[in-house]
């Protein structure tokens, strides 16, 4: 059997250490891939090629996983409907003719590929063309949309099959992917910490949607989607919303639950929220957050209090990178500058 190691020492595969098998047999390929996705057809388009092939792939929580799949030689894959599940797939190098249903795209590193399980999908990856692929189950990503819209859906959720990562719209889905795969190799943390990991798929779940085009998009931007909403949200939503954070401080809530508990659709409280606050809900939600760990780090009893990590991670800051820049442009110090300032207690 190859090893996929033995040509990446200088250069380590993406999410190596999460490998599933290496082979160069296209049957055993077909099979592992097959295990984690689903049954297909998988063919070599050069009679007597040798495949090169690999299957990495790790869990994020319950309903997402990353995973990266190469090949080799240019293959024909016809998996037909998923069924199941949503694939992004974004082309490292080289490139993919990538068909679903009525819709088609040539898939190169600037143009992810996403296909809907509803629909037929057929596939042609080039020479040396590995992917980067985020599945995602298919309910989950359905009950999210419905959680946003604050409606049931009434058709099958089906995105455009091709999603240009140059469209600027999408830096901040690209920038939280590219984040996540950072995390699961090199920080075991996002894997070891339940509420981080169903954090971060609610988040990747909703901001494929918000991001992402659509037959759904249409209604996402409507701030007057929610059935039976008055034709303008009053700050009323407003103020019960921000009571809502407030009282959720320590839980692991998202855009769509706060919407679900005010009752209206994620457009309409954006919109409300920038005219009353000028922030988005999500800011305001991560401002509550970093006022309590700052609460928290001030108190006198805080050398016998957590440490900084446990209290971010208590508000649902599990990456300290980011927890403390965030914390220093708000309050103009480090949290540890905080705690040391405050001296022993008395």
């Amino acid at each position: 059997m190859y090893t996929a190691q033995q040509n990446s020492t200088a250069h380590p595969l993406p999410l190596e250490r999460y490998r599933l098998f290496d082979s160069h047999d296209l049957d055993e390929a077909r099979e592992f891939v097959g295990r984690v996705f689903c049954p297909h057809d998988l063919a070599t388009l050069r009679p007597g090629a040798q495949l090169d092939a690999c299957h990495h792939s790790v869990p994020l929580h319950r309903d997402a996983s990353l995973n990266y799949v190469q090949y080799g030689p240019a293959v024909h894959i016809e998996p037909g409907h998923l069924g199941g599940f949503y694939l992004l797939q974004i082309p490292l190098r080289g490139g993919a003719m990538v068909r679903c249903g009525s819709q088609a795209v040539e898939s190169h590193a600037l143009m992810a590929s996403l296909p809907s399980p509803t629909e037929a999908l057929s596939m042609r990856w080039h020479d040396d063309s590995p992917q980067f692929i985020v599945k995602i189950d298919r309910a989950a990503m359905q009950s999210r949309l419905s959680a946003l819209l604050q409606a049931p859906l009434h058709q099958p959720l089906v995105f455009d099959l091709g999603v240009d990562l140059t469209n600027p719209a999408l830096l901040g889905m690209t920038s939280f992917i590219a984040y996540l795969r950072s995390a699961v190799e090199t920080n075991a943390i996002l894997l070891g910490h339940p509420v981080l990991a169903e954090q971060a798929e609610n988040h990747l779940l909703t901001s494929l949607l918000l991001s992402t085009a659509h037959n759904y998009s249409a209604a996402l931007a409507s701030s007057a989607f929610s059935p039976g909403a008055a034709p303008t949200v009053l700050p009323r939503v407003v103020k019960r919303a921000q009571e809502y954070m407030h009282s959720q401080l320590e839980q692991p809530i998202t855009l769509a639950d706060v919407c679900a508990h005010v009752g209206v659709s994620a457009r309409s409280l954006q919109q409300t929220f920038a005219q009353c606050t000028g922030k988005s809900p999500m800011a305001f939600l991560r401002d509550l957050r970093l006022d309590a760990a700052r609460t928290a780090l001030q108190s006198k009893f805080a050398e016998r209090a957590p440490q900084v990590s446990d209290i971010a991670a208590r508000y649902g800051f599990f990456h300290l990178g980011h927890f403390a820049e965030g914390y220093r442009r708000r309050f103009g110090e480090t949290p540890s500058e905080t705690r040391q300032r405050l001296g022993p207690p008395h």
